[in-house]
């Protein structure tokens, strides 16, 4: 687990009293580059499987198993769109608990 959930809850006001002793900028920030480091390895083992699956597909002699393979393609260019739904979510989510500290958008 990491802090960053925990700091989010501070810096919503949840615990308050801790609030000083927060540094929300760096937890923010650093929560920040841990989810986007997440997100992009996700999105690189989908990928991953996809490219291995395709290859199995192509080479199949076997009609069953070239029928394994289009469905895992399938489910897998899915969980493509899955995982960008998660990361605009996650993305909102951050920005709403964060933005008070932080401006996200100033550096684009």
């Amino acid at each position: 687990p990491t802090q960053g959930f925990a700091v989010l809850k501070r810096s919503s006001g949840i615990n308050a009293e801790y609030g000083d002793k927060v540094d929300a900028v760096s937890n923010c920030n650093a929560f920040r580059e841990e989810l986007s480091a997440l997100h992009t390895r996700r999105h690189n083992m989908i990928t991953t499987c996809i490219e291995r699956n395709q290859a199995l597909m192509d080479g199949a002699s076997d009609p069953a198993e070239k029928r394994r393979a289009q469905r895992s393609l399938r489910a897998l260019k899915l969980e493509i769109g899955v995982e960008r739904v998660v990361n605009e979510r996650s993305e909102t989510f951050l920005n709403n608990k964060c933005s008070p500290f932080l401006n996200f958008n100033a550096g684009s």
